[in-house]
């Protein structure tokens, strides 16, 4: 059955399970400052990468939108411009460019000024302008010409040239493309073809990134069942799945699916990257990936809950929670049907329901707003916020 992909070529926000900068969070209340000083080699002290919240505070006051930190600097949107902002609160990239805010991606940024898409370093030196928009993944960015997509390095060359209709973002050194039958196919950092594009996929769904050296594919487009291949495009193990997922933590979350005569039976767990199911759901679950040693599983009509890499139950999450999801940086986010607010990997709650919030946490701050007055502003995993109510 032939699936003629759709793919809308589009700017992910930060993911969940990314790399983790360890945060000091130490203080006092709300609006004191979290400053730590460290000895170098030659023994002098020197700032680290601590933030200050009461000066984020007095920079962010009265803004329209913000955005997570990432590279240690956060998008501020003031009077209809976008700046950038460290964690002392020092505006680093001035507020004189066009919105919407965009997050560091590898130390570049995009930023935008009329027609021109404007790549920028941390320290705010320009790079370089294009028309195309991208982020860096892998130290490559997607450029569109002439309709067509490629791939730029930090210099802005084109160093993978632009041959395909759709493409996805690299992810472990390999990436997805397509060309006008819609079939999938996956380049390295070369731009060579190492998986030629032979595989099918869900009509108005993205194709799998490798993750840990492997990836989800369709292998039975009539049933919309999934397999796994490496990195030369052989099949890893023989296993076929319902579903598709990716390796996280050396685990992935598998239906898999078994031929009885002529029907099929399946069972929902957790597979190592042997195709052997470790962990075994119960009937009716279905799992999330593991981040930071923990998954989240979710029991048809029954409450959520969190287990270990052995399968054991760590905590319930309380029904009160309609809605659990978008990890980062140690915690979820956590939605009471009204507010939201953030839950530790232990089922702490950390931050109360009461923001409107769905950024994850990213270099131990995230950006919320106040649904009583519709301010912006960040919290910490202590609950401290630049909001001078708190």
């Amino acid at each position: 059955m032939k699936r003629n992909i759709l793919f809308v070529f589009a700017v992910l926000m930060l993911a969940a399970c990314g790399d983790k900068k360890p945060q000091n969070t130490s203080g006092g209340e709300s609006g004191d400052s979290t400053k730590v000083s460290v000895a170098t080699d030659e023994g002098q002290a020197e700032e680290d990468d601590s933030y200050d919240l009461e000066a984020i505070a007095k920079v962010i006051e009265g803004c329209e939108d913000l955005g997570n930190f990432s590279d240690g600097l956060a998008g501020v949107k003031k009077n209809g411009k976008v700046g950038y902002i460290d964690k002392k609160g020092r505006t680093v990239i001035p507020f004189e460019y066009d919105g919407p805010i965009q997050i560091f991606s590898e130390g570049i940024v995009t930023v935008f000024k009329g027609d021109d898409n404007i790549y920028m370093d941390t320290s705010g030196k320009e790079l370089f302008r294009t028309k195309s928009f991208g982020r860096y993944y892998d130290g490559l960015s997607a450029v569109r010409e002439n309709g067509l997509i490629g791939f730029k390095d930090k210099t802005g060359k084109t160093v993978i040239s632009c041959d395909y209709d759709y493409a996805g973002e690299f992810s472990d050194g390999m990436c997805w493309v397509t060309k006008k039958d819609g079939k999938i196919g996956f380049i390295d950092k070369t731009g060579k073809l190492v998986i030629p594009c032979q595989y099918e996929w869900p009509a108005e769904r993205s194709p799998r990134d490798f993750h840990e050296g492997l990836c989800c594919v369709m292998v039975e487009d009539s049933h919309e069942w999934f397999g796994f291949i490496d990195k030369t495009g052989k099949r890893a193990f023989p296993g076929i799945y319902g579903s598709e997922s990716d390796f996280h933590e050396g685990l992935a979350y598998a239906r898999e699916v078994f031929r009885n005569g002529d029907s099929y039976e399946w069972k929902d767990g957790y597979i190592d990257k042997t195709g052997k199911m470790v962990i075994e759901l119960e009937e009716d679950c279905w799992g999330e990936s593991f981040c930071d040693g923990v998954a989240i599983v979710r029991k048809l009509g029954n409450p959520v809950y969190a287990i270990d890499k052995t399968g054991k139950k760590v905590f319930d999450i309380d029904p009160q929670y309609k809605q659990f999801d978008h990890y980062g940086d140690g915690a979820w986010v956590v939605w009471d049907g009204t507010h939201m607010g953030y839950m530790d990997t232990t089922g702490k709650l950390i931050v109360p329901c009461k923001y409107y919030a769905y950024n994850a946490f990213s270099e131990g701050l995230a950006a919320l707003q106040d649904k009583q007055n519709g301010r912006w502003g960040f919290v910490d995993k202590e609950g401290r916020t630049t909001f001078s109510q708190n």
